[in-house]
């Protein structure tokens, strides 16, 4: 028993590690290049990783669409939320899974609110 009162659970077996972690890391970069390229790019990048989503690039079509909406510059978590509640998408929906009506109502929500990551270079 422990201090507490209650009966410890027996000792389980360790998980066995993945025996292919050095492609999910190489999948990770992937993933990560795609998200540089919208927060460089801005709303333009952020099409371009739409399409190819829909076209079959699987790292661009495995990313939530929150992410690919925080990556734009300006953008905070907040106004991430709002722009996909307004293009009536849910936080955790996948950039592949998005219907073709989702994906122009996302794209004209970016546009109409393009005030949040504008910002002037210096």
């Amino acid at each position: 028993m422990t201090r507490f009162g209650t009966r410890r659970s027996p000792m389980q077996e360790p998980l066995t590690p993945l025996e292919d972690t050095h492609s999910d890391s190489e999948a990770d970069h992937r993933r990560a290049l795609v998200l540089s390229e919208v927060a460089a790019e801005g709303p333009i990048g952020l099409y371009r990783v739409l399409r190819r989503a829909v076209s079959g690039d699987t790292d661009a079509a495995g990313i939530r669409v929150s992410g690919l909406v925080r990556a734009l510059p300006g953008v905070t978590f907040m106004d991430s939320h709002d722009l996909l509640l307004q293009a009536h998408i849910a936080d955790a929906a996948l950039a592949g899974h998005l219907t073709p009506g989702q994906r122009v109502a996302l794209c004209s929500v970016i546009d109409r609110t393009e005030h949040l990551y504008d910002h002037p270079r210096t």
